[in-house]
């Protein structure tokens, strides 16, 4: 079906409308500072994640994973290093996700954190502790472990019907 160039969404059939899930693009950290890893946690859940956030429209992954990190913690992200992509596919209050983690090797200013959102803590967790944390999505900490031995930019993708609650 042909549409002349000035038409109007109101002009399209409804059946011709398809409704597209979307993939959310997150700017990811790994800060190790002294032996210790940042990691945040939903206040309410017992599980790890990596600090940063959600990629918005016409902006770049590493403006957002510093504006995330100062939003979060109140840190000042001096140094970057793309170290690698998880794609990461799974199920959170019903609702199926997709995702694609863009993960660096970040450095802060100063080691002081100051969590600024009330939904999360954020705490160091000293390595020795962090390969026996929760810590999802699951493929990106094992992914994290071995760049930690190999220093090797990463690739991977994960599909889980694990549910997320």
């Amino acid at each position: 079906m042909s549409m002349p160039e000035n038409h109007l969404v109101a002009d399209i059939p409804q059946k011709a409308i398809i409704e597209h899930d979307t993939i959310e693009c997150i700017a990811r950290a790994v800060i190790i500072h002294e032996g210790a890893m940042l990691l945040c946690k939903p206040i309410a859940d017992d599980y790890f994640f990596f600090p940063g956030g959600h990629v918005e429209f016409d902006e770049d992954s590493i403006a957002a994973l510093k504006r995330e990190i100062k939003e979060e913690v109140d840190g000042i992200v001096i140094d970057t290093r793309f170290i690698g992509i998880l794609e990461n596919q799974f199920s959170q209050d019903g609702e199926r996700k997709h995702e694609m983690n863009i993960v660096f090797e970040s450095q802060l200013a100063s080691p002081e954190i100051h969590v600024l959102e009330d939904h999360i803590e954020c705490i160091w967790v000293p390595l020795a502790e962090f390969e026996e944390a929760r810590v999802l999505p699951v493929s990106l900490k094992e992914k994290v472990i071995q760049w930690m031995q190999d220093k090797q930019v990463f690739f991977g993708s994960e599909k889980s019907e694990r549910k997320l609650v």
